[in-house]
């Protein structure tokens, strides 16, 4: 069966990256979420897609120049609807307090484009061991050095690659020369013979971000491992009925 992660919690419901998010993803039925995660300038780790604020704020500047004791000082629900104004910039180790209480997965992408990186893998996988997530969870990233080091020194988590139609490398050779678990893709990349020779080589195949029925279906066709999309109640019913 085709595992449905929620792309920044219900995003199609909720405000993106937020604790509203993540809930509405457990009730709706999705099999885990994925969330973005940063390194402020303290050490502090928080869920939040964008480095350059004022998309989803009413603040510019660079989450970096945030500490974590003022960084829920402006709302990041006000711009999806008044309802959900106090919707603050999550703590990490918040979304893993809520996964406490549920088997959500759990993946996790490293945002990677800040000055403060040189640590981030050790803190990430810090707080996953300190909750017990090594067997709910995967790591992806851009930054692939981010993902080598986590596999060199924590072998034992998985880690997905994300990578753009500009990648130059062959992703299967690529995958199997660094122990990679997965590759990310985007779902327009993909193709029956691209999954069919992951799996023949132990790669797992989680493609982003699928919203239409039609393309959920050929995706499940292709024998896809995850899905992860922002309209979880689109496809959760299409599994029901037609596996």
């Amino acid at each position: 069966m085709v595992k449905i992660l929620a792309h920044r919690g219900a995003s199609k419901e909720r405000p993106e990256n937020t604790m509203s998010a993540f809930k509405r993803a457990a009730e709706v039925g999705a099999d885990g979420i994925e969330l973005d995660v940063h390194l402020l300038c303290d050490g502090s780790l928080v869920v939040h897609h964008d480095s350059k604020l004022g998309r989803c704020e009413n603040v510019k500047g660079n989450i970096y120049d945030f500490s974590k004791e003022n960084i829920k000082s402006f709302s990041v629900g006000d711009w999806f609807s008044r309802k959900y104004e106090k919707e603050f910039i999550p703590y990490f180790i918040e979304v893993l307090e809520f996964l406490k209480g549920n088997n959500l997965f759990l993946n996790v992408e490293i945002k990677s484009d800040g000055i403060f990186m040189n640590n981030i893998a050790d803190e990430v996988v810090s707080l996953l061991e300190k909750y017990n997530m090594i067997n709910r969870c995967i790591i992806s990233s851009f930054n692939h050095f981010i993902l080598k080091e986590i596999k060199e020194k924590y072998p034992r988590y998985r880690v997905g690659i994300l990578y753009s139609d500009s990648f130059c490398y062959d992703v299967v050779d690529y995958c199997k020369a660094h122990k990679f678990d997965a590759i990310h893709p985007n779902f327009r990349e993909v193709d029956k013979n691209l999954v069919k020779l992951c799996h023949a080589n132990g790669i797992l195949v989680n493609v982003w971000t699928v919203d239409s029925y039609g393309d959920f279906l050929r995706m499940k066709e292709y024998g896809v491992d995850t899905v992860i999309t922002n309209d979880v109640t689109n496809f959760k019913p299409i599994q029901k009925y037609t596996i």
